[in-house]
Parts: C-alpha cells; sequence; structure tokens
C-alpha cells in the first residue's frame, strides 16, 4: 500500500507562484509510488481545519509556504495524539529554520529518492497556550529583518541590519523583567529577547555552530540591554557580529524552560508571526516532540 502524503499549500507562497509549480512536485511524488492529497489554504480553512477533517492516517504531512504556516501547522500536529511525520518547502521571506535544517525548495522539485530522506527529532516550545517550531521573541530587533531592503543586505551584509536598527533603537522603551530559569533569577531592563531553537533568527546568524542542537531539551535565550549611546551601539553590534556574548549588553544561557515576568504586557512573536500580548510567559522545551523528513 502506498504511503499518503498531506500537502498543506499557502496559496501566496512564492507570492503565489506554488499554484503554477504544485503539479510538477505532484508528478514527482506520484512516480516515487505516493497517494498525494493537497489541500490550499484559505481564510476559513486553515491547517486545523484541514488536518481535522483527514479521513485515515497521514504518513507524512508537507507544507508549503513560510515560517509563519509552518507554525500553524504545528499548532495543529502538536494536538493531535497521534503525529504524522512533518516536512515542508520553504517559499518564505526568511525561511530560518529551513536554513537550519538544510532545506530547500530545490530538494523537493528535483529529488528522485525522496524515500531515502533523513528524519531529524526536534524539540517543539510551548508557550503559555500556544506552541512554536523555533523562536519566541520580543522587542527592538524583531521587525528589523522585515523592513531592510535587499539592495542593502547585498552591499552591507549582516552590517545593513544594524544600520537600519540604529534609526530607532534609542527612541525604545525598555522592558523590565524577571527571568527564572536553572534555578537563577535575572532582573534588570531589557530591549530585546529571544528564546530559540535555530542558529537563525529574522535571517541572522545568532550563534555558533555547535551551540544549537535541535533535539538537546534546551534552548538558546538571547536577552539584550540597551546601549546608552552610538558608541555602545557599535561596539553591541561588533560584539553580535562575532557572537562574543560575554558582554554586558547580553544576557545568553541555555535552559529548557524559562519563566518571565514583566512590568507590563509586551507583544511576543512566535515564529515570526504576532503570537500574544502577555505580561507573565512560561516558556517550556518539549523535548524530540516532532519528526521533520529533510530530503536529500
Amino acid at each position: 500500500m502506498n504511503k499518503k502524503i498531506l500537502l498543506i499549500v499557502n496559496p501566496q507562497a512564492g507570492k503565489g507562484t506554488i499554484r503554477k509549480k504544485a503539479p510538477r512536485l505532484i508528478k514527482n511524488f506520484f512516480k516515487q509510488g505516493y497517494d498525494i492529497e493537497t489541500c490550499y489554504m484559505e481564510k476559513k480553512c486553515r491547517p486545523t481545519e484541514i488536518i481535522q477533517n483527514q479521513k485515515g492516517p497521514v504518513d507524512l504531512l508537507i507544507c508549503c509556504g513560510g515560517d509563519g504556516t509552518l507554525n500553524e501547522v504545528i499548532n495543529a500536529v502538536m494536538r493531535l495524539e497521534k503525529k504524522p511525520d512533518i516536512s515542508f518547502i520553504p517559499f518564505g521571506t526568511m525561511n530560518d529554520f529551513a536554513r537550519t535544517l538544510k532545506m530547500s525548495t530545490r530538494k523537493f522539485f528535483f529529488s528522485k529518492k525522496f524515500k531515502e530522506s533523513k528524519r531529524v527529532l526536534c524539540d517543539i516550545g510551548e508557550f503559555n497556550n500556544m506552541y512554536f517550531n523555533y523562536v519566541a521573541a520580543f522587542g527592538a530587533f524583531t521587525p528589523v529583518p522585515y523592513v531592510t531592503t535587499q539592495k542593502a543586505k547585498r552591499i552591507l551584509g549582516k552590517l545593513a541590519y544594524f544600520a537600519v536598527a540604529f534609526r530607532y533603537i534609542f527612541k525604545i522603551k525598555t522592558v523590565k523583567m524577571e527571568i527564572e530559569a536553572n534555578g537563577q533569577k535575572i532582573e534588570d531592563d531589557f530591549i530585546f529577547g529571544s528564546v530559540s531553537n535555530s542558529r537563525y533568527i529574522g535571517s541572522i546568524d545568532w550563534f555558533k555552530r555547535g551551540d544549537v542542537k535541535l533535539d538537546d531539551g534546551k534552548f538558546e535565550m538571547m536577552f539584550i540591554r540597551k546601549p546608552k549611546n552610538a558608541l555602545e551601539f557599535i561596539d553591541m553590534a561588533i560584539a553580535l557580529t562575532f557572537k562574543i556574548y560575554s558582554r554586558k549588553y547580553f544576557s545568553y544561557f541555555q535552559a529548557s524552560e524559562v519563566i518571565i515576568r514583566a512590568d507590563r504586557n509586551i507583544v511576543w512573536t512566535l515564529d515570526g508571526e504576532y503570537g500574544k500580548r502577555s505580561k507573565e510567559m512560561n516558556i517550556r522545551n518539549l523535548q524530540k516532540r516532532v519528526t521533520y523528513v529533510v530530503p536529500k
């Protein structure tokens, strides 16, 4: 009996080009002996409804879209007793998690041996009563990658992000926080925070290669204090570029769970999408909770 694939497509993926490319993808899977059902996302038909309305078991769930589309799929899958293997075709703006997994659209459209794909166990984040695939973040740097032009990125590289951030970073209000993790507490004012399981956040390579393990039950946690002047900002930018997180601006550590209490409600993004406005956050690592299939 052929294995069944459920393909969930965000029709806006790849600036709408996915509708033209999907038949080629389906044909490729069909030739390799898969039964494939394709569902296009709509306003009233999101991954949760698509997955819940499935009749019979699904062997592999593939979503086509960006990190936000994958986040919707993860939130739906995490509520299932029996979870299918997951894969995804990265057609988003950032594709942060795809870069960490070394996933590419080319592998899907041109792979002739999908059955030989490797299976990768991955941790999932629980944010209060929601889930995220690779990052929960708040503050100063979260919108920067989306407003930095492609031309600036080509000319300046990573420095382009800091050039954009410099325009408004001193106007940002700090958030007073109490951070509790690993039996210790940190109390200070911060302008940015992230709890992640990815080398890339907002297309920036934040961590050293050996720091991030997708199934170790730990998140990389980064909290950044506000620089006092332009010289400190430059010093902080250099430290970020070379990943020198021992500087005074940073609180960087790994933990499986963190409780964060803020002095006011703050907006968090989950996998780059609006998540929740909250004053108290309990974030847990759910170790090895899903299996990703990465084509060769």
